[in-house]
């Protein structure tokens, strides 16, 4: 996308950016279908069928993408980079279908929600792809996936083996070191990624600096405080600095830098601060560093002719701003005796205050204050004017509108505007915004349609519109300072709006039509947004082929239907397309990260269906899959043609030159052109010989990935098999709740008694058992049925090949027996998670809906194999009566 964004005035750069960002937007659309529809948990499907349909989608995108990385099928717009290429797409939905795999073998044998092995064995299985295929994507999946796998851990083990050695703090460290040693890895491969946005590294960077403040949070409960690790973390940071500015120039990684120094400076303070005179000295050594950092960058964009802040610094300005102004409000609040309906006196003081210093101040301390000053006196004033709004005046929005636009006027500094921009005007949005629950309105029958899904869907068009109206009067250097801060507070304020908004369901809107066909249209309106703006870019000279000047909007119009139940993509999808057409990387990158946090978010709505969903989806992105195919297609033969057509003419003149030329060389210098010759083909074979290496790399490791994850699958499913196979029927006492898993679908959180008998019994027992119990995070639970086959604990011990032989008699008094005894005992593994007992799992999955079915169970039904793994296979009521089972 790079190369198109370069040449996004000529035809061939839009023609790229329109098939590289529809099979990039249908591939992300189609992975996001999957997770849904496995989430879902299709009651209508056996788990053979789950599975091996599975499984065999795995094969096909697998098999798929080694016959798109064959010689000579890639096509011109699909040559300029590796990660817009078929088989790079084919590999990424392969990559994210091994964690459906992986999520679907959770469900149906109901391994828990403790989910941090299902990521980590995700992040394994991806590793022969990544090291193969090279692409962006795969590498970052695979971060992802990893720090997801190594936060859920650390979540549910209370700081796992780090525990003893500083607990989350030492845990938080480590993790920042990985993903150091994961930057230096792609920072030295980076060639072979053809990264050139230099994503890779930037995530990677803001990984490692949020680990470090993760590290310094957790160290505010320490006896030290946080010091200590706010040392390291600036001892790491300023090797960061000095790596990014010497070694390989990024300003946008020494910004995050920068930025995580300055929160690190924060923590510290604050922990010791004891007095409002304390809380005011804090102020003033933000108010310095922030100056100090603000220097250090701008000397670095001046060396490289950077007028503007582009956005990483303005990111450091809002937040380094915002922390500082947030505590200076804070020691007002302490020291001042004022009402919330009079705290606008205050507020409009230190703006006056704050602008006069800033416009007069030659020194960057002064004018950092300055700021600071404008943004506590802003943010004062408008939560006064906000209550005097509840209170019933008629003029506190207006008040609001006059002084922000008074201040963004006034002020020259990029950030700061935005930050009026977008605290005035998302506060009067709130201030006027209907009351009503609208939620209900629009999706319950029952409810008379009131006009505030009208009025949300329309603050979200006009915000978008204007949005991209203001952008587009900002293009030029002069006009930018003026407009673009405005624009971006625009974009952020529809993008938080979409988030506000319900999803519809597609059968949905013939009721609401009948209601109020005005929610309809605007539906619509929102939908065709992205669409206008695609017709704009293409319909622009040089002129396209009539196959995508025509197809093109068609193809995402139609899609666009679809959207209408997700209006977050059409809105994503805009501020791709305006960017692309701005040839603004920013607004491009905010596009496809509104895009992934949209989807995030559209799977927990709880609006639709997760089958809806993953129909929407999966229709639209094999819609846009097919049209992009279909107009690469004509544009090839067309191409094709004309090329043919051109030829034509020349070809003999070219020829006759040809020959003239070629007997000129012979005549003077026969040994010479047969060297050349000699050498041309040695040359040409070790080239090819090279490329048939690569491509012969890249494909054996798409096969030997495949084969790799079926393997560890199918032995997982085997292994679990023999459980329900052969395994004692063991039923134990439980107390449900209800949430939702990420990939998994919704589940009933499950607490077992033997669990908390378990963990009672566990602090009685004698010190050797509790310690090998303890080093091992693991342990048996002795349990016997009682006449109605309900099994209780007798007794807890330690795992066969442990230290310590002994068990602890946790009821009754009759002596422990061997499995298989007169006592019929059953051997049950227990797992240690922080300060909790696990008894096998901690969930039970059902399918979506299927909720008050499972709101009767009492008990859990276990398969247990000899020695003492075990599965849940069921659920049952008071009476025992199975409700559900396999």
């Amino acid at each position: 996308m790079t190369e198109g964004l370069r040449d996004g005035s000529r035809g061939e750069g839009r023609r790229g950016f329109i098939y590289r960002a529809g099979t990039g937007l249908a591939c992300l659309l189609l992975a996001s279908a999957g997770v849904c529809w496995v989430a879902a948990n299709w009651e209508h499907a056996s788990n053979l069928q789950k599975l091996a349909g599975a499984q065999m989608l795995l094969a096909v995108l697998v098999l798929a993408a080694v016959w798109r990385a064959r010689p000579g099928s890639e096509g011109r717009l699909e040559a300029g980079n590796r990660n817009f290429t078929a088989a790079a797409h084919l590999a990424g939905l392969a990559g994210v279908a091994t964690g459906a795999l992986l999520a679907l073998i959770g469900q149906i044998y109901q391994t828990g929600a403790d989910a941090w092995q299902l990521f980590l064995a995700w992040a394994a299985l991806l590793i022969p792809w990544l090291l193969t295929q090279h692409t962006v994507f795969l590498g970052l999946l695979f971060a992802v996936v990893l720090n997801t796998a190594l936060g859920l851990y650390l979540g549910v083990h209370d700081g796992g083996i780090w525990r003893d050695f500083g607990g989350w703090t030492s845990a938080a460290l480590l993790a920042a070191l990985l993903n150091a040693v994961l930057l230096a890895a792609w920072e030295r491969c980076i060639a072979y990624f053809d990264d050139g946005w230099r994503i890779g590294p930037r995530i990677l960077a803001m990984a490692v600096a949020g680990w470090l403040v993760a590290a310094a949070f957790a160290g505010i409960d320490s006896r030290a405080g946080p010091i200590g690790i706010s040392i390291l973390g600036w001892a790491v940071l300023a090797t960061m600095y000095l790596a990014y500015t010497r070694l390989r120039s990024d300003l946008a990684i020494v910004s995050l830098a920068a930025l995580a120094a300055f929160v690190l400076l924060v923590l510290p303070l604050l922990y010791w601060v004891g007095s409002e005179a304390g809380l005011l000295l804090v102020v003033v050594v933000l108010l310095a560093a922030m100056a100090m950092g603000l220097r250090k960058l701008g000397q670095l964009l001046r060396a490289r002719a950077l007028a503007d802040d582009p956005w990483y610094v303005s990111a450091f300005r809002l937040v380094a701003m915002g922390i500082t102004a947030v505590l200076l409000i804070v020691f007002l609040l302490i020291t001042l005796d004022f009402q919330v309906e009079t705290l606008w006196v205050p507020g409009l003081l230190l703006c006056l205050a704050g602008l006069a210093a800033y416009r007069r101040g030659g020194a960057d301390v002064l004018r950092e204050l300055g700021l600071t000053s404008m943004t506590a006196g802003l943010l004062l004033s408008g939560g006064s004017f906000f209550a005097l709004h509840e209170d019933g005046s008629g003029v506190a929005v207006y008040a609001l509108l006059a002084l922000g636009l008074v201040l963004y006027v006034l002020a020259g500094n990029a950030a700061f505007r935005f930050i009026a921009a977008f605290f005035v005007l998302g506060m009067a949005t709130v201030m006027t915004w209907p009351h009503g629950n609208w939620e209900d309105a629009l999706f319950d029958a029952g409810h008379a349609l009131r006009d505030a899904p009208l009025s949300a869907y329309l603050r979200m068009w006009w915000f978008s519109l204007a949005g991209v109206l203001v952008l587009l009067l900002g293009r030029g250097e002069q006009a930018g300072r003026r407009w673009r801060p405005l624009g971006w507070a625009l974009v952020f304020l529809a993008q938080i709006t979409v988030w506000q908004t319900p999803a519809p369901q597609p059968g949905s809107i013939a009721q609401v039509w009948r209601f109020d066909p005005s929610v309809v249209v605007i539906w619509l309106a929102c939908a065709a947004l992205p669409v206008a703006a695609l017709g704009a870019v293409v319909w622009r000279k040089p002129a396209l082929p009539p196959s995508i000047r025509l197809g093109a909007p068609l193809a995402l119009a139609i899609a666009a239907v679809g959207w209408m139940g997700a209006p977050g993509v059409s809105l994503a999808l805009l501020w791709l397309i305006i960017g692309f057409a701005m040839r603004h990387r920013s607004l491009m990158g905010f596009g496809v990260l509104a895009l992934l946090a949209y989807l995030m978010h559209f799977y927990y709505l709880l609006d639709s269906t997760l089958l809806n969903k993953s129909f929407v989806l999966g229709a639209t992105g094999a819609w846009l899959l097919a049209s992009a195919w279909v107009l690469r297609r004509v544009h090839r033969k067309k191409a094709q043609r004309d090329a043919a057509f051109t030829a034509a003419g020349p070809a003999e003149h070219s020829a006759a030159v040809g020959a003239d030329a070629g007997g000129a060389e012979r005549v003077g210098g026969i040994e010479h052109a047969e060297g050349s010759a000699s050498s041309a083909g040695r040359s040409g074979a070790a080239l090819r010989f090279g490329g048939m290496a690569s491509r012969f790399w890249r494909r054996g490791g798409l096969i030997a990935g495949l084969l790799i994850v079926l393997a560890a699958a199918n032995a997982g499913i085997y292994q679990r098999e023999q459980i329900l196979a052969r395994g004692q029927r063991v039923v134990l006492e439980l107390a449900p709740v209800d949430p939702r898993s990420l990939m998994q679908g919704d589940y009933m959180r499950l607490n077992f008694d033997v669990a908390n008998k378990a963990l009672s019994a566990l602090g009685q027992a004698p010190d050797a058992l509790r310690r090998d119990i303890g080093r091992r995070g693991a342990g048996l639970l002795v349990l016997r049925p009682d006449e109605r086959g309900v099994h209780g604990l007798v007794a807890i011990r330690a795992l066969s090949n442990g230290t310590s032989k002994s068990a602890y008699v946790a009821s009754g008094g009759s002596p422990v027996q061997p499995a298989g005894s007169d006592y019929d005992d059953v051997f049950l593994e227990f797992r240690l998670r922080g300060s909790q007992v696990r008894v096998v799992t901690d969930a039970w999955f059902f399918p979506e809906g299927q909720a008050a079915r499972f709101e009767r169970a009492r008990y859990g039904e276990f398969r247990v194999d000899q020695d003492g793994a075990g599965l849940l296979t069921g659920l049952l009521d008071e009476r025992l009566r199975p409700l559900s089972g396999r």
